[in-house]
This record gives C-alpha cells, structure tokens and sequence, in this order.
C-alpha cells in the first residue's frame, strides 16, 4: 500500500512546502516540531525558511545552535558540526568527545566506519565541502552508489547522484540546467534540509518525492524506463527516440475540439486519435452523456487511415457504476469494431466542487474494484483496456500494484515524464496546436504502439448436462 510521509521539499538552497490530499496511508513522520516546543536560539525566527527544519531537527536532538543561543544559520557549515549533525541523522545516536573537541568522538567513528580519511575532515572548526558532505551521507546510511547519470551540469559524482535519486539534494536552477555549485560551502541553514532528508531516508528507506511528499514504492510495479535525454521539443511537440525506435505521435479529442479537418491533422504527422465516447456528468444525478462529435470524429479519423483509440470520462463512483459505464461504451463501439485499433480507456477524473460526486474520492480498494469492473467488461468485449491517470491520482489514490495487467496512460505536462512508474501511453499537454484543428488539443506520445485485432466478445461457457458422468468407476470383481 502506498504510504505518505508529510514533509518539505528537497532542494539544497531553496524550498517549499505542500499538503495535497489525503494519502492512502500516512507514515507518522512530519516536518513539525512537538506541541509546546520553544525554540532556544534568539535568530530563528518562525517566517524564516528554514524554521521549520531547525526546529524539527533541534527537538530531536540532531541539530544545536552556538552556546550564546544563536543558531547562526548563513554560516558556512563546519567539518565538526556536519559529522555531528549528519551521523546523528543517519542513526549513530550521541557519540562522546574523544578530546576537547565536541565532534571528536563523531570524527574518530567516521574515519574508523570509512566514511571519511582524516585528511579529508582536516580541522573540525573549518568548513567541511560540500562533496564530502555528500559521501559522509551516502556512506552513513549505507546507500548503493548509484550507476546513472548526474543529473548536475557543473559536476559528475555517484555519491551526489545518489542522494538525488534518494531526494535528499536537489540542486539548484541556473539558466534552466541544474546545479549542485560544489565550489560553495554548505550553511547550517542549508545542512537543516539535507539532515531532515537523511533522517527521513534511515527510517524509511528510499522513496518517491512528489509535490513536497514522499511515497513508499511498489515492489511489484516497473519503474519508468524513459532516459530525459530521449526526449526532444520542436515548436511545441515533443519526440522521443531510442535505439532507432521512435513514439507514435497522437492527440486526444472531444467535442470540446469542435469539428476537426482530419487530413490536415494526418498530415502534420499525427498517427493516432484517442476519442471520447462519452462520459458520466459531475452532478449528483451522474446521467452517462454521448460526446455529440464522436461519430464525427470516428469516421473522419478512420477515413485518412489513422489509428483510433477510444476514452470514456467516468464519474463512477461504486462497481456496478463502472459497468455500466463499460456496457455504454461497447454499445456504442458495435458499429466501429474494425475501426479500433488502439485501447480503450478508463478514464477516471477527480472534480473538486461543490456538488461533485467526486469531491469525495472513492477509497483505495473501491478505486481498484471500479478499474477491474470496466476494464475486465471492455476485455471480454474483445477490446485492449487501458487506464488513464494522472500523478497526483496514481501516488494518492490508487494501488498501481493491483491493476499492472492494463497498460497506462499517464497524463503530465513537462518536458520529459518524470512520473517513478513505467507506463505505455504519455498526455505531455493539454494546450497542442495541430493544423486542422482550431484551439487547443492534448498531445501524446504513445511508446509501445501495437496495432490490436479486436477480437469476438467473449462467450459466456455453457454448462451441459450429460446422462452418463465422463469417469464411471469399475468393480474390481468384473475384470
């Protein structure tokens, strides 16, 4: 089941911090300091960013300020306070002064574990860089050294690699690349992050970030297997391309899109419409509705030779909701069968407003009964279903591990799917320009294209009465 940690957001120089809905299953771990805390140093102040990192970490003992009762957050991080701080964070507990020294017994720990040579913790009152904070967290918390790319520009290192990929650093935005400025010394304000970060990695393990929370992950579930680097953005449209293999480019269209000049859309090198069937209206009466262009829209596309997949937008909210809404869809498909040669969608939105029969989501376990209702119902109709999803849905709402024999298409508008979850089919806008069609249009990407034969329906099997069971036992006595 997916679980949620409340927290702030990961970056190194700046952050923010986000609640969104309920998660399916919150881990009791927040970014919040206990009821009645005082903060003891004179400088910390509650709208300072950093505020809620300092606090947290210095009623749980990890982080201290100076002995005048200032905190000194600009200051650059010293080797001694960063080996205090960070092992501490990583599960060393309070380790005693092997000298006068406050952080020479964490000092002598690190160079004894291998974390750190004692050339490279040098004086313990003199800023520690930035690297080495980086392969102090990595060794303490007994990550694997990760093998990808950096995702920083002005420097290649697995240990920092590795923490990126654990969302304990970000970096920093520079004339739109990445950053991890390993020539600046790290302030205690910025070591607050990062130690809440290392914290929550010892007690959790690693997890996915998104939007400010942290997410456990789903064993059985494929990861994302698309390279950022795969993807390329020409006037508006984006491509993907590897090994040779290039995504199908297609768009999606309702009667929202008006009527649609088709060959002009083929022309500009659309290979595939996903079109709206239908959908279930928002109020409380939830009466299914046709899109009044979808015949339109089927023959225009099929006339020019396109591939068509089809979508229903769906409000239900229990089982025997989601098959109707199926048995709607395959009445209207009958006449189309040859035409289909993409899936058929579940698409199941939230609508967060008064009177929605939404605004209240379904539990996890009704979110997954409702999946498998439609789609086995379009499956036995000799369709290949498909489910919709957002990620704010999918990390929140669904249990992606109870629904991996569908494939999935993913709605997110960046520059490459940063979504943890592989997935088939990618929603990258919803504000696409296509000749022969006036407005906006959602654009998509469609990475494991196969054209599907749509089977017969399903029959359902007969039980046939014989006279005489198949088996009838012998009596010995009569060989």
């Amino acid at each position: 089941m997916i679980k949620r940690i409340l927290g702030g957001a990961l970056a190194v120089v700046s952050m923010f911090i986000s609640v969104t809905m309920l998660p399916v299953s919150a881990a009791k771990y927040e970014l919040a300091a206990p009821s009645g805390y005082v903060s003891p140093f004179k400088d910390l102040q509650k709208d300072d960013w950093y505020y809620e990192f300092v606090s947290t970490l210095n009623s749980a003992g990890m982080i201290d300020g100076y002995g005048d009762g200032y905190f000194g957050a600009n200051d650059p991080l010293t080797a001694g306070a960063a080996l205090v701080m960070v092992l501490k964070a990583a599960g060393t507990g309070d380790i005693a002064p092997v000298d006068s020294h406050y952080a020479s017994g964490y000092a002598k720990y690190a160079v004894e574990h291998g974390y750190l040579t004692k050339e490279q913790i040098g004086d313990l009152e003199e800023p520690m860089e930035r690297v080495l904070v980086a392969h102090l967290a990595v060794k303490a918390l007994g990550l694997e050294l990760s093998t990808g790319k950096t995702p920083f520009v002005d420097i290649d290192d697995p240990y920092l690699t590795t923490l990126y990929e654990f969302g304990i650093v970000t970096g920093s935005e520079q004339d739109g690349e990445l950053v991890f400025l390993p020539e600046q010394s790290i302030t205690r304000a910025e070591i607050s992050v990062i130690v809440w970060q290392v914290d929550r990695v010892h007690r959790f393990g690693k997890q996915i970030a998104f939007m400010g929370d942290y997410y456990d992950i789903l064993q059985d579930v494929p990861v994302n297997s698309y390279s950022p680097q795969d993807f390329q953005k020409k006037d508006g449209r984006i491509y993907y391309e590897k090994d040779g293999k290039k995504a199908v480019a297609g768009i999606d269209v309702s009667v929202h899109q008006g009527s649609i000049d088709w060959q002009k859309v083929k022309d500009s090198g659309i290979e595939f419409a996903m079109l709206r069937v239908g959908y279930r209206g928002y109020g409380s009466e939830g009466k299914i509705m046709p899109d009044k262009y979808f015949k339109e829209n089927i023959e225009g596309a099929y006339s020019v030779g396109m591939d068509v997949g089809i979508y229903f937008f769906s409000q239900s909210v229990t089982e025997a909701e989601a098959r109707q809404e199926a048995a709607y869809v395959i009445e209207q498909l009958e006449p189309y069968r040859q035409y289909i040669t993409y899936p058929v969608v579940y698409d199941w939105e939230h609508q967060n407003y008064d009177g929605s029969r939404t605004q209240k989501i379904p539990n996890v376990n009704m979110m997954t009964t409702m999946i498998h209702a439609f789609c086995q119902e379009i499956e036995d109709a000799g369709y290949q279903p498909m489910v919709y999803f957002y990620q704010n849905l999918a990390y929140n709402n669904l249990d992606l591990s109870q629904i991996t024999e569908y494939p999935f298409w993913l709605a997110q508008y960046t520059d490459y799917p940063s979504f943890y979850y592989n997935f088939d089919m990618w929603q990258y806008t919803s504000s696409g320009k296509i000749p022969g069609i006036s407005g906006a249009v959602d654009l998509n990407l469609y990475f494991t294209p196969e054209k599907i034969q749509v089977s017969p329906p399903k029959q359902e099997e007969q039980e046939v009465e014989e006279d005489v069971p198949y088996w009838v036992p012998v009596n010995n006595s009569q060989l």
